[in-house]
């Protein structure tokens, strides 16, 4: 485009103090085509999104049997998102989030452990993937509630029916939306993670009422 607005175009100006403090991070999604073709269903892909100049490439990553050569789907490049007109940002990638890039659709699955951790120490960006955003998110539900410590022990009973200590994800989320709270995908990603305390994809009822009345 520089070609079009002039005989001798200007290379295209770099932050180059966001270049030398994001440069190392990139964040890497499994991620899954959006389509109504059936062969689509199966297809792997890695999307890479590159925090220092805001660049995405997507892999494809292939079985030896399936027909298809996997490598490089994508080059990288700046991606436009067609939700704001604007270049995508590292905080439009989240779990469970539906990307646009170059005519696909891609639902991101999930995240390598690198990702996981960026998220979680830059809240300020990934307020979904924030434990303490997505506790003041259900502690928002006691704005009726004179007694904090009251509405925690009714939100336990509320998502612990049989008192056993123990949660599913799903108990979890169907727990909270009757109390008229709603979680995104990527909050109750970043609940289990927290909380599952021995792998067995179980919230620990006891570790997150204690973090909860601890936030108080």
């Amino acid at each position: 485009m520089g070609s079009v607005y002039s005989l001798n175009p200007k290379p295209p100006k770099m932050d180059m103090k966001k270049m030398f403090k994001q440069d190392m991070h990139v964040l890497r999604f499994d991620a899954r085509l959006v389509s109504t073709e059936p062969d689509d269903e199966t297809r792997n892909f890695i999307v890479s999104y590159y925090c220092g100049d805001d660049t995405i490439q997507v892999y494809e990553i292939c079985d030896k049997n399936s027909g298809r050569i996997g490598g490089r789907f994508m080059e990288r490049k700046k991606q436009t998102n067609p939700e704001t007109g604007a270049y995508y940002k590292e905080a439009d990638f989240l779990l469970g989030r539906i990307v646009s890039l170059g005519g696909f659709q891609f639902m991101l699955m999930s995240a390598d452990e690198y990702t996981e951790k960026y998220m979680e120490d830059n809240g300020g960006h990934f307020p979904e993937a924030s434990i303490a955003s997505i506790l003041e998110k259900i502690k928002a539900g006691a704005k009726d509630t004179s007694n904090l410590q009251d509405y925690a022990i009714e939100l336990m009973k509320a998502l612990d029916k049989n008192n056993d200590g123990f949660v599913s994800l799903t108990e979890f989320a169907n727990g909270l939306a009757s109390l008229g709270i709603s979680t995104t995908r990527a909050e109750n990603h970043a609940l289990l993670r927290r909380f599952d305390m021995n792998g067995d994809g179980k919230i620990s009822m006891e570790e997150f009422y204690n973090t909860l009345a601890a936030s108080f």
